[in-house]
């Protein structure tokens, strides 16, 4: 399946560094925000990522080299790539917590990961913490990951309304966090993808300063992805870039 796809990050207009990373190559998005004192949040983000890539790309391969053997030519199947998926962020998240603990600098880092890989007409997601993957289609917006924050929780029992969250005082509590535990527990899901579709990847610091009809609104403005990306970000930072603000813009 063609695909047009951009990505970008800035690190807002109050934040001293960039604890952000991502990754947009080869049919995989990636995009981490880092948490943790000092340099560890984007020490945490970095080496979800590097670690995560690298176990994905390396099995891939293996079971590429596999498939040659026997001669076969088929890709590898839904099962597979959740297999695959699964074992990559648990490896990615041993690696970030193996380094908190062994050195106190990093102590009681970690990161969010939202990821989501295409094959043919279907997106794959893995997904921890509060960073977030939209669908445009259409006149449709939707989100397709679930925010892992206290605040998340009470939106999705009706407990706060989605006004609300923007200003809820435990907004920033995240209840599940790639790297400070020895395991982790992460969203696994897979959906159909259509040409025409859009796919947007987000830090928080994207829809904690624009609303979702914001984001839609500016989706539709711009044709590209380039240009959808460069103007959500100019968006997040003219409504305050409290925030670091990173974004993939992926159209099918």
């Amino acid at each position: 399946m063609c695909m047009e796809y951009f990505a970008d990050t800035d690190i807002g207009k109050y934040r001293e560094k960039n604890e952000d990373y991502l990754y947009a190559e080869n049919n995989l998005f990636i995009i981490a925000d880092g948490m943790g004192g000092h340099m560890a949040g984007e020490v945490a983000s970095r080496i979800a990522i590097e670690t995560f890539i690298e176990n994905f790309n390396s099995s891939l391969k293996d079971r590429s080299k596999k498939i040659s053997d026997n001669k076969k030519t088929d890709k590898p199947g839904s099962s597979q790539i959740k297999e695959l998926l699964l074992k990559s962020i648990k490896n990615a998240n041993r690696e970030v917590y193996s380094k908190a603990i062994l050195q106190p600098g990093y102590y009681g880092m970690g990161t969010t990961f939202t990821g989501c890989y295409i094959q043919q007409d279907k997106a794959y997601t893995i997904h921890v913490g509060d960073s977030r993957l939209y669908i445009k289609r259409g006149s449709e917006f939707n989100l397709l990951t679930s925010d892992h924050t206290i605040v998340g929780e009470l939106f999705r029992r009706g407990e706060i309304s989605y006004e609300q969250t923007f200003n809820h005082p435990q907004r920033n509590y995240l209840t599940n966090v790639l790297g400070v535990a020895k395991d982790v527990d992460p969203d696994f899901n897979s959906y159909k993808v259509l040409p025409e579709d859009i796919l947007l990847l987000c830090s928080d610091g994207l829809n904690s300063m624009l609303k979702d009809e914001d984001i839609d609104n500016i989706i539709d403005k711009y044709k590209d992805a380039k240009d959808i990306a460069k103007n959500l970000i100019k968006g997040a930072i003219k409504k305050g870039g409290l925030d670091n603000i990173t974004v993939i813009v992926v159209k099918i």
